[in-house]
């Protein structure tokens, strides 16, 4: 009898094991639908509350320069094309339309042929075969990959007749002084003020490139100097998010006569006047 005991001590030690690895894996599996169910309920509940897509423009049905220079844009960032070349392709559309007839030309042709220019210019050339695919697939979304035929010559045509023109109508006068260039500085100057007081910065800031990137769509763009443009585009972002009046003594002397001194309360009245403008453009 006394030799029979440790088997049995051994068999009980043996059943209390895999008892403890069955509870193991049970809660193992338990926890793992868990989390599943969570993601599950997580997805569906983000599913419920996400944003509706906006509709694609139809440019076909559209033919004012508004609408264009979104073109412009869209096609650009399919391209994978930086933010300033594709504001300088907008630019370069603009300027171009300052000197001709609106109904004389297509203006997609110019459009195309205007983020062509910019691309070189930018040093950020890209395949005009690329170029080609963008922008017809973007003007006929539902058509067919274009072929190696009539249509896509006509249109490899139409780009590179376009870009020599474009230059011979703004006399190969291709640069710009883009507010981004004061925009970054102003921030960089401004946000330490905003951080401390109130920890809006970002979201004052973030409205204010808003507003620049969006009065590319205005011809009105080449009327202003760059260094007014960036203030104003702040200036009003200020004025949207409603920044106390204790932080930006107005009456004193205004926050962005520091920055820029030539610039006054009425040019900067113009100036986020032609800003808002931009949006009955639409």
């Amino acid at each position: 009898m006394g030799k029979k005991a440790p088997k049995m001590k051994n068999i009980t030690k043996s059943k209390t094991k895999t008892h403890k690895q069955k509870v193991k894996s049970h809660k193992k599996n338990k926890n793992i639908s868990k989390q599943k169910y969570r993601t599950k309920q997580r997805s569906e509940s983000q599913d419920q509350f996400k944003k509706p897509e906006a509709p694609l423009t139809d440019y076909l049905t559209h033919k004012s320069n508004y609408i264009a220079v979104r073109f412009i844009f869209e096609c650009g960032i399919k391209l994978g094309l930086k933010h300033i070349t594709i504001c300088s392709a907008a630019v370069y559309f603009h300027k171009f339309y300052k000197h001709v007839d609106e109904t004389a030309y297509d203006n997609y042709s110019i459009a195309s042929a205007t983020l062509y220019l910019a691309s070189k210019v930018q040093d950020e050339t890209i395949r005009l075969r690329d170029l080609i695919n963008v922008c017809y697939h973007t003007l006929h979304r539902d058509a067919a990959p274009l072929r190696l035929a009539e249509d896509y010559w006509n249109f490899r045509d139409s780009i590179v007749h376009a870009e020599m023109l474009i230059m011979r109508i703004v006399q190969f006068d291709t640069t710009f002084d883009h507010p981004h260039n004061y925009f970054l500085h102003y921030v960089q100057t401004l946000r330490p003020v905003f951080y401390s007081k109130h920890g809006k910065d970002i979201i004052v800031f973030k409205k204010a490139y808003d507003f620049l990137h969006d009065f590319y769509h205005s011809s009105d763009i080449l009327q202003f100097k760059a260094q007014h443009i960036a203030i104003a585009c702040i200036e009003l972002a200020i004025k949207v998010y409603g920044i106390p009046s204790q932080i930006i003594e107005y009456e004193i002397k205004p926050w962005y006569q520091a920055l820029v001194e030539d610039l006054d309360k009425d040019t900067l009245w113009n100036v986020m006047a032609a800003i808002m403008d931009t949006y009955d453009l639409e």
